[in-house]
C-alpha cells in the first residue's frame, strides 16, 4: 500500500488527478473485496482471493506505467538513448507504451460502429451469442491493428530508425536536481516502511 501511495503522490505532482483518483478507488475496492473473502468460509471465493492479491500487487506497475505513457514517445527514445540501450530496446519500450492508448481508441470507434450495427458488446440481447459478439469486435480490431503496426513501421523509417549514425533530439535531455531527488526520496521512504 505504501508504494501504491507514493505512486499516487508522483502522479498528483505530475498533473495526473483522475486516472489516478480512479486507480486508487480500485486499490479500496480490492482490498476491501480481499478483506471480505478472508472472513468468508466459502471455498470457491479463494480463487478470487488470487485475483485480488494479483491485482493490488500489479497496481503500481500499472501507475508507473500510466507515467510513462503521457511522455512523449520522442522525448522517452530521447532520454532512454542516455542509459545507452540498444535501439531494439528502445523501440519496444516507445511503442509498448504508445499502442495500448491507440487501441482503445480504436476499441471505442469499433464499438461505436458495432452499436450501429445493433452488435455492440455492451447491448444484453448480444450476450446471448458471445461467440459472433466477440467476433465483431476482436476481428475488426486485428485489422486495424495490423494497419497501426505498419504505419508506426513507416514512421519510424521515415525519422531514421535503421540510420547507424547518432541521432539528434528536439528535446533538450539533462539531469536536474529534481531528478536526483525523487530517487533519494523513493529509497528513504522504502527504508522508512520496511523498518
Amino acid at each position: 500500500p505504501w508504494i501504491m501511495l507514493f505512486m499516487a503522490l508522483y502522479l498528483f505532482a505530475q498533473g495526473i488527478y483522475k486516472t489516478t483518483v480512479q486507480y486508487l478507488v480500485l486499490a479500496l475496492l480490492l482490498y476491501l473485496l480481499q478483506g471480505w473473502i478472508a472472513g468468508s468460509s466459502l471455498e470457491v471465493l479463494n480463487y478470487l482471493n488470487i485475483l485480488t492479491f494479483l491485482g493490488l500487487r500489479f497496481m503500481p506497475v500499472l501507475m508507473s506505467a500510466l507515467s510513462l505513457s503521457k511522455v512523449p514517445s520522442g522525448k522517452l527514445i530521447a532520454a532512454l538513448r542516455t542509459l545507452r540501450l540498444p535501439m531494439g530496446v528502445l523501440v519496444t519500450l516507445a511503442v509498448s507504451f504508445r499502442f495500448p492508448p491507440v487501441m482503445r481508441l480504436e476499441y471505442e470507434a469499433i464499438q461505436v460502429a458495432a452499436k450501429l450495427r445493433g452488435v455492440s458488446i455492451a447491448s444484453p440481447k448480444n450476450w446471448l451469442r458471445p461467440f459472433s459478439t466477440f467476433e465483431y469486435t476482436i476481428v475488426p480490431l486485428l485489422m486495424r491493428s495490423l494497419k497501426i503496426s505498419d504505419e508506426l513501421a513507416a514512421s519510424a523509417t521515415t525519422k531514421g530508425i535503421d540510420d547507424p549514425g547518432r541521432k539528434t533530439s528536439i528535446y533538450p535531455i539533462a539531469f536536474r536536481l529534481q531528478d536526483a531527488v525523487l530517487p533519494i526520496i523513493y529509497i528513504a521512504w522504502l527504508f522508512a516502511i520496511c523498518r
